[in-house]
């Protein structure tokens, strides 16, 4: 029955991120969550703060301005202080005048505790990612192509 809930608390989260209520999605993590992108491009990297948060959050609105996700699959194990979340996912992304870019797909990776996500992790297609950042930086986007919000990775 936990996991049935997960489930639905996970789908919520994606309906909060497709209409860009990004303040419900950053309430999900915990203070010291560690929050991680794949790749090196202007939304990749690790953020353990909320500030970082934050700020990496109002770059994906500035970048994306409409991002929609489609959920195939969530996967849930484990008991309510190690829960692990897997969801599958493809995306449709427009730049900053609505055009239709290159759709990614990819996985979240999510560990919860207690209702509070305390790892999240992103991978996707970094290729096409950087591709459409691109576009987006060429319409003078220019957080688009800044460096990462990111902490130095762990040793």
């Amino acid at each position: 029955m936990y996991h049935f809930f997960v489930r639905r608390r996970v789908q919520t989260i994606f309906e909060h991120l497709n209409r860009g209520d990004f303040e419900f999605v950053l309430d999900q993590f915990a203070d010291d969550a560690e929050h991680w992108f794949s790749g090196a491009h202007a939304l990749g990297g690790v953020r353990r703060t909320q500030a970082l948060r934050r700020a990496w959050y109002a770059r994906l609105a500035k970048v994306l301005p409409r991002l929609e996700f489609d959920v195939s699959q969530i996967q849930v194990s484990g008991p309510p202080w190690n829960t692990r979340v897997a969801v599958e996912w493809t995306d449709r992304v427009f730049d900053s005048v609505g055009k239709e870019l290159t759709p990614n797909q990819g996985v979240f990776l999510l560990t919860i505790r207690w209702g509070r996500a305390v790892r999240f992790r992103v991978y996707c297609d970094t290729a096409a990612l950087q591709q459409n950042l691109l576009v987006i930086a060429e319409q003078g986007v220019t957080e688009a192509a800044s460096l990462p919000i990111s902490e130095p990775l762990p040793a």
